[in-house]
């Protein structure tokens, strides 16, 4: 740790040649008619409040930022639901050379909840570093690393480490053609436990985008992800003669495998005005979720999604009227097949909000 602090202070004591304080807000208000996705609809309005504010220090070489993001989810009717998330970081960018540059962070948030789900309030360490190579302007290089360790106050058996190493491919062409090549595997690491061995699951994730420009300031993009669980495991606990299984409590990368592809077409009607249209599908797998009929039988030994979602956004620069002001109005609906009843779902959200920077 003194080695971590004597670096970053090097750093900032090397950048304070500039110094500048940014400060940014958003306020978003959701209409969601199916905000736990199952089954059984409960629908609520949604307000997610954020105040986040950021002090870059900036030399040639170098630009390190030190900064707070808070934000609140407040549940109109079912308030028990609600959420408060900080978190506190520190990330810097050195410049190498005109070709290669260094990333890394380290970030520190806290999750609070309410009522019954303080169960899962959880705090988080994270760190990662990356190094970016260009080959030209066009041709970008990325390797690094990402690390997360989620401690759960309540429930430690939950607790878990996640490493992550990824490779990232950037290419452009004359055509007005874009091209992302990317593959990242991921381990999940459990510590031992009385009820639960020392257990772990490993994940390889592939993806790949095209983006194509076909007429003035229109464009058209086609990405394809593709999960693969090389080994899992998911932990367990009974509660009110009830079995919970984190997978389906978390739903996190780890509790399934399969594809997802998608297809968006983006429009910038002026300098501040943009809309963007997207359709998608995707099929998982939860391997370690079996089916449960009424009864508690199993009726399958493991759960089977097809979800298809379509998509609509709008937003505009209001920068005109107000400086750092921005808008947005979404609107999504997914439509999700299971052999699992309590996931024959279908969602829809709409929301509207405001950006605002200075």
């Amino acid at each position: 740790m003194k080695t971590i602090i004597t670096f970053f202070n090097v750093v900032i004591l090397s950048s304070v040649l500039l110094a500048q304080l940014e400060v940014s807000s958003e306020f978003y208000r959701y209409s969601d008619d199916n905000i736990y996705n199952s089954a059984v609809k409960v629908s609520d309005n949604i307000y997610n409040a954020a105040l986040n504010g950021a002090y870059n220090f900036s030399s040639e070489k170098n630009t390190l930022q030190v900064y707070n993001q808070n934000s609140m989810n407040y549940y109109q009717e079912n308030l028990g639901t609600s959420s408060f998330l900080r978190k506190y970081g520190i990330a810097d960018n050195l410049r190498i050379s005109d070709e290669n540059s260094l990333n890394l962070g380290i970030n520190y948030s806290i999750k609070n909840n309410r009522d019954v789900f303080t169960i899962l309030d959880f705090s988080q360490i994270s760190a990662y570093g990356n190094y970016r190579h260009s080959f030209s302007e066009s041709d970008i290089l990325t390797g690094g690393y990402i690390y997360y360790n989620n401690s759960f106050t309540n429930f430690s058996l939950f607790s878990h480490s996640v490493h992550k190493t990824f490779l990232r491919f950037n290419t452009s062409f004359e055509t007005e053609t874009s091209l992302i090549l990317s593959c990242d595997l991921s381990a999940k690491l459990y510590p031992a436990a009385e009820e639960n061995p020392a257990s772990e699951a490993y994940q390889l994730n592939l993806f790949t985008q095209v983006g194509q420009a076909i007429a003035e300031n229109t464009g058209l993009s086609l990405y394809f992800q593709l999960r693969s669980n090389l080994s899992q495991t998911t932990r367990s606990f009974y509660y009110d003669n009830t079995l919970f299984y984190q997978d389906e409590l978390f739903n996190d990368v780890f509790s399934n495998e399969g594809f997802e592809t998608g297809i968006s077409l983006s429009k910038l009607f002026s300098p501040t005005f943009g809309m963007k249209a997207e359709l998608t599908y995707a099929k998982r797998e939860y391997s370690m979720l079996p089916v449960y009929d009424y009864y508690g039988n199993i009726v399958a030994s493991a759960r089977l999604d097809n979800q298809f979602g379509v998509g609509l956004e709008i937003q505009n620069d209001l920068s005109n009227y107000v400086s750092g002001l921005a808008a947005h109005v979404n609107w999504n609906y997914l439509l999700n097949i299971s052999n699992d009843a309590f996931y024959k779902y279908d969602n829809q959200l709409f929301s509207i909000g405001l950006d605002y920077s200075f």
